[in-house]
């Protein structure tokens, strides 16, 4: 086949006016305009220390954190790994997402939050907020906990300790413990 310089032109004019050029990202519109510079990270790990005592390490896919605003870390899914004052694995943390202030003081988890510490007790809600400073859990929504015993306990709004040696339930608190009266005959501990 002769190609002539005509079909050359039609054949450069058409692939101009119909896109064969390589395509350009589209510019985002309306909310998703980014007018401040961005950090984002994927397979993300982050470490706490404290005197020199590793306290907890943060994993996740994804991180982002505009570098404008001081304020807050987003990361989804979220994998904590929480240690005692010696170093030891003293609980588990997961949850779909979660948000942090840039100081790492507060945490807030959201999306099939669970944890597990190192005595076997487990929590799970949709959303929690830890307080490093003052090592407090909160939360606002149901919250479940289940102890080693298989005692279940339930509650709208929370307030513990972090190491959940002590909690307590805001309101519509209920409750399954196994074996119940034994134990009480028993003088079990955790009664």
């Amino acid at each position: 086949m002769k190609v002539y310089p005509i079909m050359i032109f039609w054949g450069v004019l058409f692939c101009a006016l119909c896109g064969c050029a390589p395509k350009q990202d589209a510019l985002p519109v309306g909310e998703r305009v980014i007018t401040s510079p961005q950090q984002e990270f994927s397979e993300a790990a982050l470490f706490f220390y404290e005197g020199g005592v590793k306290r907890w390490r943060l994993d996740t896919d994804y991180m982002s954190r505009p570098l404008s605003d001081t304020g807050s870390i987003l990361v989804a899914p979220v994998g904590i790994s929480v240690y005692d004052t010696l170093g030891n694995l003293s609980a588990r943390i997961v949850s779909d997402s979660g948000r942090s202030d840039f100081n790492m003081a507060v945490f807030d988890l959201w999306g099939s939050v669970y944890i597990r510490n190192e005595d076997g007790m487990v929590v799970r809600s949709e959303q929690l907020k830890w307080f490093k400073d003052g090592r407090r859990i909160t939360s606002d929504t149901f919250v479940q906990v289940e102890t080693p015993k298989g005692d279940i306990l339930r509650g709208k709004g929370l307030d513990a300790i972090d190491d959940f040696s002590r909690f307590s339930f805001k309101a519509d608190v209920s409750g399954r413990f196994p074996d119940f009266r034994r134990r009480i005959e028993e003088q079990d501990e955790f009664f």
